[in-house]
């Protein structure tokens, strides 16, 4: 009887090993896309589900909101779809948001925001009350993600340009140029300013995020909040429209309004509201979030306060480049 119990403990403890080793095909699919659903939960239409999960991927990355979306039957070797999230954010390798999604568990998430800022969103889009996994994931990558304060790509407007006139001659070519570098000059100006809202409008983004994981509850903080988070969304939908440099003042005005309302929620929150947008920030980026430390940074090499990452890689031998807006007279620091 005893060996009898004993070979049945070597089968279970040799099944379990098995078990262990065997990978994790939502890992294996992450290697190569950015979304997996399991056949076990989406059955015959898991091709489908996967492909709609991979285009609001594809929609978020182009936005500057990299992310790996899973559905799965549970957190494989993981207590719990968050520590799930975690472990595949971390095995990937990945900097960006992982998303993790099974029947009747809660949602895991693992990202470069701060965990009270992702579930704040979470909370707001009442993901929890999505019974269809497929959806759930969608809602919740998009919630997650957080608002769009990233700077999309520039249009290739310049490119035209250079290559507009190239075969005229005479007086028709200098008219050309004479046209041409009116508008050089008036796209240099509205990527100056594009860039100057854009940057003020990252730390709008790092400043709410901070404010949105205050412990307590400050009803008036959290109106300021909401409002702000609104405001900013606006702002960088304007200055995506923007096409001339006289469609930018309307996008400045949302980005100073935008400051205002966060000041308003720092000061209902007892906390410092800095006149200075980029104060208590990472000068490396200020879209990296609040300093936490200091770091040297290029292009001179001096030591400024930094996040974590920043510190991270510096202390390996790759200081970061500090975030450059165009000038006048070329490319200056974010903060100049």
């Amino acid at each position: 009887m005893r060996r009898a119990l004993a070979l049945a403990a070597a089968m279970l403890a040799a099944l379990a090993l098995a078990g262990g080793a065997l990978a994790d095909p939502a890992a294996e699919a992450l290697e190569q896309g950015s979304a997996y659903v399991s056949p076990l939960v989406a059955g015959a239409d898991a091709p489908n589900a996967q492909a709609r999960l991979q285009e609001v991927a594809d929609e978020l990355a182009r936005g500057g909101r990299p992310v790996r979306i899973v559905v799965v039957t549970g957190p494989t070797g993981a207590p719990s779809m968050k520590a799930y999230a975690t472990r595949l954010r971390r095995d990937l390798g990945f900097e960006g948001l992982v998303v993790a999604v099974a029947p009747n568990r809660a949602i895991g998430v693992a990202g470069p925001r701060s965990p009270g800022a992702m579930t704040r969103d979470l909370r707001a889009a009442q993901v929890g009350a999505i019974t269809d996994p497929i959806r759930r994931a969608d809602v919740a990558a998009r919630a997650a993600a957080g608002p769009l304060l990233q700077p999309e790509a520039t249009s290739t407007t310049r490119t035209l340009l250079a290559l507009f006139g190239i075969t005229l001659i005479g007086g028709v070519w200098a008219a050309g140029f004479g046209i041409r570098r009116n508008r050089r000059v008036r796209r240099m100006g509205m990527d100056e300013r594009t860039a100057a809202a854009r940057v003020r409008l990252d730390a709008v983004g790092a400043r709410l995020d901070r404010l949105a994981v205050l412990p307590g509850h400050h009803t008036r903080a959290d109106d300021r909040l909401d409002a702000a988070i609104r405001v900013a969304r606006r702002a960088q939908a304007e200055l995506d429209r923007a096409r001339s440099v006289e469609e930018v003042p309307a996008a400045e005005e949302l980005v100073d309004e935008a400051l205002g309302l966060m000041r308003e929620a720092e000061m209902a929150a007892d906390l410092p509201a800095a006149e200075d947008p980029f104060e208590g920030l990472c000068r490396c980026d200020p879209a990296h979030g609040p300093a936490v430390t200091e770091a040297p940074m290029r292009p001179d090499g001096l030591v400024r306060p930094s996040c974590r990452s920043c510190r991270e890689k510096a202390d390996e031998g790759s200081p970061q480049m500090r975030r450059m807006v165009p000038g006048p007279a070329g490319p200056i620091p974010f903060d100049s």
